[in-house]
């Protein structure tokens, strides 16, 4: 398949990244399991503190359909229930669980080969059982883009209710999002069988969608796969080396030539769901093996690791821990990020557990870390020649920048996608995208 739609952005130097294996990080010797997977809703605690847990059981439920369970991603015993700190600075009430280093499930793994023959209701009540989150952004669970939640009843008799439109198209991202991430070809050539499966699950869900598989520059098909992708019907798309194409927005648009209706709208507003590749994994090992969602793949980069490499980390693991139990970092980290490098988040402390939605951390030291500068913008319009939503990022930001959040509103600063590309671009390095991100988040309290 061939660009339907071209967009604005950045073609960036070749990446010389391989896709190292994907390893498993050391058991952790506590875990902090945050009970919501950003905004508000956040579950029910299920355990209580003193209680000996296993592996993959249920410590936070709740009934609200857009609300993932939470599951305990070690055992050992439940030592504090209580508010932690997310990447953002929030404060979520979260599970605190000390290992008994036995890493004893409450649940023997076992693979159901008949898996496939299961009905769909039993696919999704699976896959919602096991607590599978996508992504992002916005990160949501899984199940949410197979089956909409019931309409409540009082409002059945309204008339003009919008029927809710058939998703005719899923996307299968093995798009690394970011530039010098390595992640999603990895699990594409480590985990090729599960992929397969994730597919013919998909098919079965959303019964007459198309499924594209979205492949960049540096992901290789072997002849195999590419056979039996065929047989299943799937059409391949070939990425080219131009950021930011692996975010959904850009992504579902070169694809299907569709826009999502920003700011309000989302994919499946046009038919389109987008999974993740290593989203998809979890997805087989949930309707396959009944295995709840405990770990996450995560690509650890910068010059403070010295080479991207990937690892499977137990959801919960504070990223001061896993930096101790890997054998230290190469020199002094002055940065740490949650995220690529064009989007993520730097952390204010390593005390900041690994969650659902953290698929990269990026260790900078000094000679690699970059300083945002205080100058004012010079008009000189290179955010805008470059913006993929076709903004004006110069502008919006300098509304932010001084309070003028309404006024940013009315220039469609709620239309941006956050890809980064105005900060990276900009001559006089201003932060753009933290602006912007600032302005949104001051909208959304008003």
């Amino acid at each position: 398949m061939g660009l339907k739609a071209s967009f604005r952005g950045v073609s960036l130097p070749p990446q010389k990244v391989s896709n190292p294996a994907i390893e498993n990080a050391p058991l952790p010797q506590r875990v902090v399991l945050p009970l919501g997977h950003g905004g508000d809703l956040v579950c029910e605690p299920v355990v209580e503190i003193g209680e000996e847990v296993k592996t993959g059981q249920l410590v936070g439920q709740s009934g609200d359909f857009l609300l993932a369970p939470v599951h305990s991603s070690i055992s050992g015993r439940v030592a504090d229930i209580r508010p932690w700190f997310d990447q953002l600075g929030n404060e979520v009430l979260s599970v605190i669980v000390e290992s008994d280093g036995n890493d004893s499930w409450e649940e023997e793994l076992r693979s159901d080969e008949r898996f496939l023959e299961k009905e769909t209701v039993q696919l999704l009540t699976d896959l919602k059982a096991a607590g599978v989150v996508e992504i992002g952004p916005p990160a949501m669970p899984l199940h949410a883009k197979f089956a909409h939640p019931e309409r409540p009843k009082e409002f059945l008799f309204l008339v003009g209710i919008p029927r809710a439109k058939l998703v005719d198209t899923v996307i299968i991202n093995c798009i690394d999002a970011e530039p010098g991430m390595s992640l999603k070809g990895a699990v594409l050539q480590e985990n090729s069988s599960e992929i397969l499966a994730g597919i013919k699950i998909v098919q079965k869900l959303m019964d007459t969608a198309q499924v594209v598989l979205a492949v960049g520059s540096n992901g290789s098909l072997n002849a195999p796969l590419t056979s039996e992708l065929a047989g299943l019907g799937v059409k391949v798309y070939q990425g080219k080396d131009k950021y930011p194409l692996g975010l959904n927005p850009i992504l579902i648009k070169c694809v299907t030539g569709r826009e999502i209706p920003l700011p309000d709208g989302s994919e499946q507003d046009i038919g389109v769901a987008v999974v993740d590749a290593a989203t998809l994994v979890h997805l087989v090992e949930a309707v396959r093996d009944l295995k709840p969602q405990v770990e996450r793949v995560v690509s650890l980069s910068g010059a403070g690791m010295g080479a991207v490499k990937n690892y499977k980390v137990r959801l919960g693991t504070v990223v001061g821990d896993l930096i101790e139990q890997l054998g230290g970092l190469k020199g002094e980290p002055i940065k740490v990020i949650a995220g690529g490098a064009m989007t993520g988040i730097a952390l204010f402390s390593t005390d900041i557990p690994v969650t659902k939605n953290i698929d990269a951390l990026i260790f900078q030291t000094a000679g690699e870390a970059k300083s945002f500068s205080q100058d004012a913008c010079i008009n000189c319009g290179t955010c805008v020649r470059h913006c993929p939503a076709r903004l004006l990022p110069g502008e919006l930001s300098k509304y932010c920048e001084f309070g003028m959040f309404e006024e940013a509103r009315d220039k469609y600063l709620l239309h941006c996608i956050e890809c980064g590309i105005c900060a990276y671009v900009c001559p006089e390095k201003r932060p753009m995208l933290h602006l912007m991100r600032y302005g949104k988040r001051e909208l959304s309290l008003g």
